[in-house]
């Protein structure tokens, strides 16, 4: 005669199989979990290391522009501005250096050229080459008492301006150890005026230059502008993909340069130079 089970003990033996099932379950999402704390960084990183590197290729495409401009011109760098600058601001007064291509500005920010009369626009179209996808914008109040706009680049610059990225001209702030021979940088400039074109600095993103606050983009942990007077204790780092006058791109961590001597931010390392020291 076939033995029959009671059920008692089967349902003892289900319970068993299902709680030893549901051990094995938390096992594997206690190991999961702890793959995915050490994971989760290194994702954040290679996402940043490939916004960099996108950044590096739209700085290529910008400075062969920039080139074909040159070229176009006799040798000379666009200017920084359509007229020279004055304090009293002329109404028709209008900044290409912080949009040399790009997208029309939305209104009421700082006075730039619409997208086709900017010196970039017969070379490159206004398209995702002028946009950093880790631009976080800008805050610069004193602008707005110099009557440029309202000074609050956000979301981002490229919203507000139509550009991320900035042509080195204007020594906007503090002081220099040797005197340049021009604060307006590369503008107007002939080509055989960069004594060192691989050094010299074309464009860049605004955490790598001092403006009247400062700006982490790229691996940005914290807060994202930072005043002078917090600069000191700001722990996070400065990185700026940079395009040099001679076409290449390369990205700098440029902390040491803003904050070992922030009365003088500016001066050359073996690596960059922003100004050429007068002769």
């Amino acid at each position: 005669m076939r033995e029959v089970t009671p059920i008692s003990s089967l349902r003892k033996s289900q319970l068993r199989v299902a709680s030893f099932t549901l051990i094995e379950l938390l096992v594997v999402i206690a190991i999961i979990a702890i793959l995915a704390a050490l994971l989760l960084p290194a994702l954040g990183r290679t996402k940043e290391q490939t916004r960099v590197s996108q950044c590096l290729s739209n700085l290529r495409q910008i400075g062969l522009a920039i080139r074909l401009y040159v070229d176009d011109n006799g040798g000379t760098f666009p200017l920084w501005a359509n007229k020279p600058w004055t304090n009293q601001i002329d109404p028709d007064w209008i900044a290409y250096d912080i949009a040399m291509g790009g997208y029309d500005a939305k209104p009421g920010h700082a006075p730039v050229a619409k997208a086709i009369n900017r010196p970039l626009y017969p070379y490159l179209k206004p398209s995702a080459v002028f946009r950093c996808a880790a631009d976080k914008g800008q805050d610069e109040p004193e602008l707005v008492d110099l009557g440029l706009g309202d000074g609050l680049w956000k979301p981002s610059n490229f919203d507000a301006l139509g550009c991320s990225y900035r042509f080195n001209a204007i020594l906007w702030g503090g002081n220099y150890r040797q005197e340049p021979e021009s604060d307006e940088g590369l503008s107007a400039k002939r080509d055989s005026w960069v004594t060192s074109p691989a050094r010299m600095i074309l464009m860049h993103e605004p955490p790598a230059f001092c403006y009247d606050n400062y700006y982490h983009w790229h691996y940005a942990r914290g807060p994202t502008t930072v005043t002078p007077n917090q600069l000191a204790a700001d722990s996070q780092k400065f990185f700026s993909p940079i395009v040099f006058v001679d076409g290449h791109a390369r990205s700098y961590d440029f902390t040491h340069a803003l904050k070992d001597d922030p009365n003088f931010p500016l001066e050359p390392t073996t690596d960059w130079y922003w100004y050429e020291p007068k002769k």
